[in-house]
């Protein structure tokens, strides 16, 4: 049985984690499999308990399971985490509306762009095998070196010059995406920015040990304790580390699309937006529509 390691932070971290694992369990019972999670603190308030912001236990949490959730993206601390593991490539995907969905992946450290080519090309074959490179020459000769081992994916170089108004002004053009370091930060900016009814999230993979799945910082030190933070992100990370960290692509597709479905659908009353709870059960009660093995599906 796969463990995932939940580390929580200060702030809105403790109810954006309640929030996913009550998805998680959620997700786990409809399609039928199972899995450990081990708590422990990081940070602060890790700080406050055990006099340690990455404390012995933590570390044993984080180097013994199978995916590393995180919940308090905005805690300093996580670099001291992220040494921990041997990661190699940062993954942020993009949902907006109801269905679009881009995947970014660039590599983290100068030594791991082979690495994280192969790995998009990967990640490329289990969605709609297009595969998009943006950046200089020697970024480019990489995917097109890797691109003989993966003939079944299509495989188009765009300059950076034209990808960034691609991910401003037509973002679903792309599906995965390998992009050079030097420009990814700023195209995963501009592409969420830039799409409504959106949400991101970040998963850190690694190339041996579990990988790392955070949520976009939300500022919410400022909502702690109010039950109202946006839990729609952490959600969708949970989503990512059910995908790459637990190995279930079925049900992690069933939480991003309903995710996506509640951010679309989401009402508001008198000016208010519906309360963390409230979201999370909505996204819940979608999972017989975004489940691909459904009966039937919205037109």
């Amino acid at each position: 049985m796969k463990t995932v390691a939940c580390l929580t932070g200060s702030g809105t971290a403790p109810e954006l984690m309640a929030e996913a694992m009550y998805a998680l369990d959620a997700v786990a019972r409809v399609h039928g499999f199972a899995f450990d999670q081990v708590h422990a603190p990081f940070g602060g308030v890790a700080l406050a308990r055990l006099g340690q912001t990455v404390p012995a236990s933590t570390r044993d949490a984080v180097l013994g399971a199978d995916a590393v959730l995180v919940a308090g993206a905005e805690e300093p601390t996580l670099d001291d985490v992220m040494a921990e593991l041997d990661l190699r490539a940062r993954l942020t995907r993009v949902r907006f509306g109801q269905h679009d969905d881009v995947a970014f992946i660039t590599s983290v450290g100068d030594d791991a762009g082979e690495w994280t080519v192969r790995r998009a090309f990967e990640i490329a074959a289990g969605r709609r095998m297009r595969l998009a490179c943006v950046g200089d020459s020697e970024w480019c000769e990489l995917v097109q070196l890797a691109t003989p081992d993966h003939e079944h994916v299509r495989v188009e170089h765009v300059s950076p010059k034209d990808a960034m108004p691609f991910a401003a002004f037509n973002p679903a053009r792309f599906d995965v995406v390998v992009v050079a370091p030097a420009w990814a930060e700023g195209m995963v900016e501009i592409a969420a920015a830039a799409a409504s009814h959106r949400v991101a999230a970040h998963a850190l993979l690694a190339e041996h040990g579990p990988s790392l799945f955070v949520p976009s910082p939300d500022g919410g030190f400022a909502l702690a304790g109010h039950g109202v933070v946006n839990p729609s992100s952490m959600l969708f990370a949970t989503a990512l580390a059910i995908e790459h960290g637990l190995g279930q692509p079925a049900a992690a597709e069933t939480l991003a699309g309903a995710v996506s479905a509640a951010l679309v659908n989401e009402p508001v009353r008198f000016g208010v937006r519906a309360s963390t709870r409230e979201f999370t059960s909505r996204v819940l009660g979608g999972f017989q529509l975004t489940m691909r093995n459904a009966e039937f599906f919205p037109a």
